[in-house]
């Protein structure tokens, strides 16, 4: 069998081949479609599709006023004949016969020159056939510009960041939220990797330099199936921030996926909420757990620390013996130290609701005492304290305490010396008290878990200070932040609530101090 070739020619519109031919219309009779045919010529929105066409006169237009006076009001002056209308428009190459007469057709076909083609009444159907069509297609775009415009509305109204990604991670389309967060036209960010869009709100790269195995958009463009995952990040200010990401395939009418829509919603105050519930109910464990410990532990501990005691006063006891009776002494005292940190945290606080205290004269006193031992070893605290600082509520012993383990981690957070800032201000409703420091810091996962009971990040620690720290605050209405950046610091805030005036008394405030105490 012989191979055929189509020629080159051959595989070309017609229209393409001579995209500059206009045609020069006239027509022959005002027949069936003669106002489709001449809605046909004259509509812009048919451009797009048809060659150049224009209508240049009607011959024959008959009686009918409607259509004469559609003519008269575009400027078609009618012929009483084609040979007239020819003669007069000699530009015209395209004549289009709607008489329905067979003679005039068969006249016409003779009488037409070479350079001028014709379309019959029969063939007209087609034209009318393709104005149909261009209309429904018109239609269509109308409708679906105004399906786009309704669909983008709904996305730009998602308070989430919404990003429609090719399979290479380019963005195509973005919601109004990514738009606003980033300062910048939609004109710009498309086209742009994922990474160079997805920032956080300080403008930051959300994505780490290093591969991510949790992404999943990655996770999405493997496996062809949506995906999701939870992510933190650390804020400029050092505050830890949660994410949910979430990456859905968009796939072709042929099942090809083509793109990957990806979601990322900000959850870090609904997830603070939950995890100060799941601590709640992991505090109201232990508290149960407290009777059982008290009862069925402590009791064989102290008889255990007792007949040690009684053995290490024997006199006929020998050294290895003694040395190991030491030992049993020594880890039998730990654990009550332990049980005695367990039980205290576990118990119900029975906060003095009444009781108030002076936040700046609590914040002076105790950086006096701690800077006392801590000097000579490069440590420099500084206190600085706001005017008119109202009291607030709480017992002064136990904001006290607080403070003393706040600068007591800052101090072996700072092996080679550094400096702790104490500060208190208003903040909203809040009265604050601010212990910041320029220690080693905190990584994202030491910083996520740095409130749960038994987390430490020292070698030695029951890990119970800044949980402990936390539940006395709470437990007088107060709140706790800690926000930490590895290599620069930490920061701790205590807020707490202002004492009211009761019948006609008048709250003390504190009064302005030197500004910046260096102690």
């Amino acid at each position: 069998m012989t191979a055929t070739h189509t020629p080159a020619n051959e595989t070309y519109c017609l229209w393409e081949h001579d995209e500059n031919h206009e045609f020069k219309i006239g027509i022959l009779g005002t027949g069936p479609g003669f106002m489709l045919i001449l809605d046909f010529i004259s509509n812009e929105h048919y451009r797009e599709f048809m060659p150049p066409m224009s209508l240049v006169a009607v011959a024959e237009a008959g009686n009918n006023e409607a259509r004469l006076k559609y003519m008269h009001e575009q400027g078609i002056k009618p012929f009483d004949s084609c040979a007239r209308m020819l003669t007069t428009h000699p530009e015209i190459n395209l004549v289009v016969e709607l008489t329905g007469s067979g003679p005039k057709l068969r006249q016409l076909r003779q009488d037409l020159p070479s350079t001028v083609s014709l379309i019959d009444h029969v063939g007209a159907i087609f034209l009318c056939g393709l104005h149909n069509m261009l209309q429904v297609s018109s239609h269509c775009q109308r409708d679906l510009s105004q399906q786009r415009a309704l669909l983008q509305a709904i996305i730009d109204e998602v308070r989430e960041d919404v990003m429609l990604l090719d399979k290479e991670g380019r963005v195509v389309d973005v919601n109004k939220n990514v738009v606003q967060r980033t300062g910048k036209d939609k004109a710009q960010l498309v086209g742009k990797p994922c990474s160079e869009v997805q920032t956080l709100e300080d403008g930051r790269a959300f994505c780490p330099a290093q591969y991510d195995a949790k992404c999943p958009f990655l996770t999405t463009r493997l496996s062809k199936e949506p995906s999701e995952a939870m992510l933190t990040r650390v804020d400029e200010n050092g505050r830890l921030l949660y994410f949910r990401v979430y990456a859905y395939p968009i796939f072709n009418p042929q099942g090809r996926m083509t793109h990957i829509m990806v979601m990322r919603r900000d959850i870090t105050a609904r997830t603070r909420r939950e995890r100060q519930q799941q601590q709640s109910e992991k505090l109201a464990i232990i508290g149960e757990m407290s009777t059982y410990l008290a009862h069925e532990i402590r009791n064989p501990l102290f008889a255990i620390g007792g007949f040690t005691n009684s053995l290490l006063k024997s006199p006929t006891l020998g050294d290895k013996d003694r040395e190991k009776l030491v030992i049993i002494a020594e880890e039998t005292a730990r654990l009550d130290r332990l049980l005695t940190s367990v039980l205290n945290f576990a118990r119900p606080g029975k906060p003095d609701t009444d009781a108030t205290c002076d936040l700046a004269a609590i914040a002076t006193e105790t950086a006096e005492l701690m800077s006392i031992g801590y000097a000579p070893r490069g440590i420099e605290i500084r206190v600085s304290t706001a005017a008119n600082l109202p009291k607030v509520r709480g017992e002064s012993e136990m904001i006290k305490q607080c403070l003393v383990n706040l600068i007591k981690n800052s101090i072996e957070a700072m092996e080679h010396g550094g400096r702790i800032e104490i500060s208190t201000a208003m903040q909203d409703d809040y009265a604050a008290l601010t212990v910041s420091d320029t220690g080693a810091g905190m990584s994202e996962v030491m910083l996520e878990r740095i409130f749960n009971p038994f987390f430490s990040t020292k070698e030695k620690g029951y890990g119970l200070g800044m949980a402990m720290i936390k539940k006395m605050v709470e437990e007088i209405d107060g709140q706790v932040e800690i926000s930490s950046i590895e290599n620069r610091g930490t920061r701790v805030t205590l807020r707490f609530r202002p004492a009211l005036a009761k019948d006609g008394e008048r709250t003390e405030t504190t009064e302005d101090t030197t500004g910046l105490a260096r102690v």
